[in-house]
């Protein structure tokens, strides 16, 4: 007789981990709304929500990434890049459908850039993606001496704050990026080839995975979604600021791991990643209507990062006894 697996087997295994995360995330709804009633309006939610989007477009590409076995650090650059890169282009008159396409083309190319150094340099994906982070961020800086730009364009504006009906917009394009990557992920070929990529690189290789071009794609992959972010980022703001998306990179990193997704690898889901990213902006909204301090919130959002990372190692079996 098969023996049952426990809430505690599921999640060392990683397949309880949507489940644990969704009972954190309703526990601290419950613990935030007691200290301040007015957590649970609608018209929070609906914050929560819009400031998650920005951030979850990112991350359910970083998920795939992960997943591949690799990390990428430079998606927060990228933003800022691509938000300065629309700003300007919009001041400069061209029209807002090639500034969006260009910006979004920028982002694929510092992606197409991290997957070559990757897959092809066999540089160490964390050691890549930071030394284009530093490029990129640099370059953000560079496009107008470090100074924002404002962006009055209001068809641009509406990416970010305009409504579809009683919904945001932003929430809409964060749906359809969801439903799209849980979809590649589970159910095609090139989902599996991540899975089998993340896994063992090598044993996928032999098996006739071409795993530089899936480790090239999800680079790709992230360096556009990173740009569609930084796109939505100055509608919201009504800004190109090129400090913006700064420190992103750690806190998408944070709930991808939060939510299931390894970090060696061949393990995760975006559904769970979604939740790893409301749980983190409920947590900074929660502490804000609380009063707590910016400073502090780094704190806990380090201490986050660092408790996602030693569960991800206990389920991967890191401490067991040799």
């Amino acid at each position: 007789m098969e023996k049952r697996m426990t809430l505690k087997d599921r999640i060392k295994k990683g397949g309880g981990s949507e489940i644990t995360i969704c009972i954190a995330y309703i526990a601290l709804c419950a613990i935030f709304s007691i200290l301040s009633p007015n957590f649970l309006s609608g018209k929070n939610f609906i914050n929560i929500g819009i400031y998650s989007a920005i951030m979850g477009i990112t991350a359910a590409a970083t998920t795939l990434v992960l997943i591949c076995g690799c990390i990428d650090i430079s998606v927060g650059a990228i933003m800022g890049l691509t938000g300065m890169s629309s700003a300007m282009m919009l001041k400069a008159g061209v029209p807002i459908f090639a500034t969006i396409l260009i910006a979004v083309l920028i982002g694929a190319l510092v992606g197409v850039i991290n997957g070559l150094l990757v897959s092809k340099g066999k540089i160490v994906p964390m050691i890549a993606t930071m030394a284009t982070m530093s490029i990129t961020r640099g370059i953000a800086y560079l496009t107008n001496g470090g100074i924002s730009i404002v962006v009055s364009n209001k068809q641009f504006t509406w990416l970010g704050r305009g409504y579809m009906g009683p919904v945001p917009f932003i929430l809409v394009v964060m749906a359809v990026v969801y439903v799209v990557m849980f979809y590649v992920s589970k159910y095609t070929a090139y989902g599996r080839k991540l899975y089998a990529t993340g896994s063992n690189q090598r044993a996928g290789y032999l098996a006739g995975i071409n795993t530089d071009r899936v480790i090239l794609s999800v680079y790709v992959i992230n360096g556009l979604f990173a740009g569609v972010s930084g796109i939505l980022m100055a509608a919201q703001s009504g800004a190109g600021l090129p400090t913006a998306g700064d420190g992103y990179e750690m806190t998408i990193i944070s709930a991808c791991v939060l939510g299931g997704t390894s970090i060696n690898g061949g393990k995760g889901n975006v559904w769970g990643t979604l939740v790893g990213v409301l749980l983190l902006t409920s947590i900074s909204n929660g502490l804000t209507m609380l009063g707590i301090s910016s400073f502090w919130q780094q704190i806990i959002k380090g201490a986050i990062l660092l408790a996602a990372v030693l569960i991800d190692a206990w389920r991967g079996g890191s401490y067991k006894k040799v």
